[in-house]
């Protein structure tokens, strides 16, 4: 046993408290294991984050899984040799080799469509930029790299909820990893500094203001880490034009020289083209590579209508009676917290009675609507009115009618809300409803809204003005999108600068996407939108048009009338 072998093992058992991290049980020094989470076969290395502390019960129960799945790590084996001796363009790293028993720490044994590409350009060392959906396995795309290549990987996240929920899911896979808050004692603080200079963690989380705040000798120990990886969670937070910017987000690129600039990698659910630029460039990563995935959803519809603000709410009250006919989740969109008040009272008089979630409410409210919304609390509910307060971070799958009261302010704001639908795959529909005419109350509210939120903004006169200007520019973007007789999947495609179908790759890269990927089922194809389909079916006739969309028979006049009279229980 070698000396730095003894200073890693006596390291390792300090971290996790001289106890067994599968069962708990106290270990004697002397008979204490410590069990290399990727084994050194499969690249794995001797520091303290590829460590754990294990009693000798739990350590021999772990090693017979290392025979498990031989026949798929043949062929992974057989084919990663293919594809290197395939890779005339450079495009696979050194330990693609290992991505098999990267995705079993994980308790997988295959990536998503997507991060195979992602995961090989980061282990090459590349800066990059992924703008993928909520729940399309981001953390994946780099939790991989990061268990692959020795030293930290330090990841920048908004909102302790998010750090605390990763950081336990990665424990639970014995995999080091711990965050540093204003929520920790002083002596947790300086516990966890002292284990993070021996290198006894994999990952760090922590907010950006960490880097900014009074602690000298902090900001010193943190300013002196030389991360593998400097991971940027919520990297639309980096626009200082977006409606979530942070001031600290804005300064990763001073963070990220201090701290030897490392590869960074980022991640966002929606940001469009020149978005991507602004955050790229934000983090002296301008040559980095950008990869979009789930802007086009093919199972969702998109119907655009033309219905006069007094005419709305019977509109949308027909629509919902019809989702409730036809047995499908649905959601309205409002603008505002007045607008949805007023709607949910004008529905509740027509007899499709539909609760408002905004950001008002009180905690446990929105808890109980989250709740009786996804179904795991009685009465259930199958529609509800929400503004953009409606967390970003709830997956609710079943949801197929999409309704927005008028346009948002940014295609970027509509990506993430009609991308509700749908998340199971099955055909569903986004209905945009907007003025008569491109000139109508629907701009002037956004540009009333936009002035509020920039004469909020903490930033000089000639940035507010600036702000302004950008934020009308979005609004008046998304309105062209609204108003275009063209397709409507093309326009917001090309905004987000995603292609139809997926461009064709390397054969190296294809290779190891059969051999390491899951291509389940692919979602179904549904009607493209109203200007696609209008030869089919006009799209006046609202009612025909959506469920030819979702592949459901048009219900009697009768039927629909029977779902409205019982839509008013759901207040009991």
């Amino acid at each position: 046993m070698t000396a730095d072998w003894e200073i890693a093992r006596r390291t390792v058992l300090r971290r996790d408290g001289h106890q067994c991290v599968q069962c708990g049980s106290d270990l004697e020094a002397d008979g204490a294991h410590v069990h290399h989470l990727l084994p050194r076969a499969s690249g794995g290395t001797d520091e303290p984050a590829n460590l754990i502390s294990l009693c000798p019960m739990c350590h021999a129960a772990v090693h017979p899984h290392l025979g498990a799945g031989l026949a798929r790590r043949l062929l992974q084996r057989a084919a990663v040799r293919l594809a290197h001796w395939l890779d005339t363009e450079g495009r696979l790293a050194r330990e693609t080799g290992y991505l098999g028993p990267a995705l079993s720490l994980f308790g997988l044994d295959a990536f998503r469509p997507a991060q195979i590409d992602v995961v090989e350009a980061a282990l090459r060392g590349r800066s990059l930029l992924l703008v993928s959906p909520t729940g399309s396995g981001k953390s994946l795309a780099f939790q991989v790299p990061a268990v692959l290549t020795p030293g930290l990987c330090l990841v920048v996240s908004p909102l302790k909820a998010l750090m605390s929920d990763q950081v336990s899911g990665l424990l639970r896979r014995r995999i080091p990893a711990t965050f540093m808050n204003s929520d920790l004692s002083s002596e947790e603080k300086q516990l966890r500094l002292d284990l993070l200079t021996k290198g006894s963690f994999k990952f760090l989380y922590l907010a950006p203001e960490r880097f900014f705040g009074a602690n000298e000798r902090e900001l010193a120990l943190l300013r002196a880490l030389r991360p593998a990886y400097l991971v940027v969670d919520e990297a639309h937070c980096i626009d200082r034009w977006g409606r979530d910017f942070r001031p600290e987000y804005g300064r990763l690129r001073e963070v990220r020289e201090q701290l030897g600039n490392p590869p960074v990698l980022a991640f966002t659910a929606t940001a469009g083209r020149e978005t991507q630029t602004r955050i790229l460039a934000s983090l002296g990563a301008g040559e980095g590579d950008v990869f979009v995935h789930g802007a086009n959803r093919p199972n969702i519809t998109f119907l655009r209508r033309r219905v006069r603000q007094d005419a709305r709410p019977a509109f949308v009250a027909e629509l919902l009676r019809l989702a409730d006919a036809i047995g499908v989740k649905s959601m309205v969109f409002v603008p505002t917290r007045k607008i949805g008040d007023a709607l949910s009272a004008a529905l509740e008089t027509q007899g499709v009675a539909t609760p408002f979630f905004h950001g008002q409410l009180r905690t446990q409210e929105k808890e109980d609507l989250l709740q009786r919304f996804g179904g795991r609390l009685e009465p259930k509910l199958s529609r509800i009115i929400c503004t953009n307060a409606f967390g970003m971070g709830v997956d609710i799958p079943d949801v197929r009618l999409v309704i927005h009261w008028q346009h948002p302010a940014s295609p970027e704001d509509y990506l993430q809300e009609f991308g509700r639908a749908g998340r199971n795959g099955q055909r569903s529909v986004a209905v945009l409803l907007t003025d008569p005419k491109p000139d109508g109350p629907a701009l002037s509210l956004l540009d009333f809204m936009a002035g509020l939120t920039v004469e909020e903004a903490k930033v000089t006169a000639g940035e507010r003005a600036e702000l302004l200007t950008q934020k009308r520019r979005l609004s008046r973007q998304m309105q062209t999108f609204a108003f275009d007789r063209s397709c409507f999947r093309d326009a917001l495609l090309s905004y987000f600068g995603e292609a139809r179908a997926r461009p064709r790759r390397p054969l190296a890269l294809r290779i190891i996407d059969w051999a390491f990927a899951k291509h389940g089922a692919r979602a179904e194809t549904g009607v493209c939108c109203d200007v696609c389909h209008a030869r089919r079916c006009s799209p006046e006739d609202h009612v025909r048009f959506v469920c030819e969309a979702i592949g459901a028979p048009r219900p009697s006049a009768t039927r629909i009338g029977s779902h409205a009279r019982q839509s008013r229980r759901w207040r009991s």
